[in-house]
């Protein structure tokens, strides 16, 4: 399936609100509620700079032969997102989250679980829920 854009954002912030949102419960009550607090933030610094690398992978998949953003993109994709984040993080900081105690391997075992899942979710689940999306190009709305 080939997403337009906007379809792109709206799966994307329903896996955020949804899958994201359940694994950040899942910190809380396994850690501290400050590391919950910084899993929130991150979560959300996610999905914001996830829009804007939507953007570019929307440019990106024009240039593929099917116009798909096959399993194994998506997959060097989440591994890109990751690692900028951890970089922006850790050099230049972002509002919320403290640099010097933010925590990498906390932080990979979140995005890890957090990205399969929600390959899980988009391939299966979402398929089952809204079979027509798929020739809406993904958009629910």
């Amino acid at each position: 399936m080939t997403f337009t854009l906007f379809g792109r954002w709206q799966i994307r912030v329903l896996l955020l609100a949804t899958v994201g949102l359940l694994l950040t419960i899942l910190m809380v009550f396994k850690s501290s509620p400050s590391i919950a607090g910084q899993t929130l933030l991150t979560l959300i610094y996610l999905g914001i700079f996830g829009i804007i690398w939507d953007l570019i992978y929307h440019q990106l998949q024009r240039f593929r032969w099917d116009g798909d953003w096959n399993g194994l993109l998506q997959f060097g994709a989440a591994v890109w997102e990751g690692l900028f984040l951890i970089t922006i993080v850790k050099v230049i900081g972002l509002p919320g989250i403290d640099r010097a105690n933010f925590n990498i391997p906390g932080f990979i075992g979140f995005y890890t679980s957090f990205s399969l899942l929600s390959s899980i979710v988009t391939h299966s689940l979402l398929r089952i829920l809204s079979p027509y999306s798929r020739f809406n190009g993904g958009q629910w709305f």
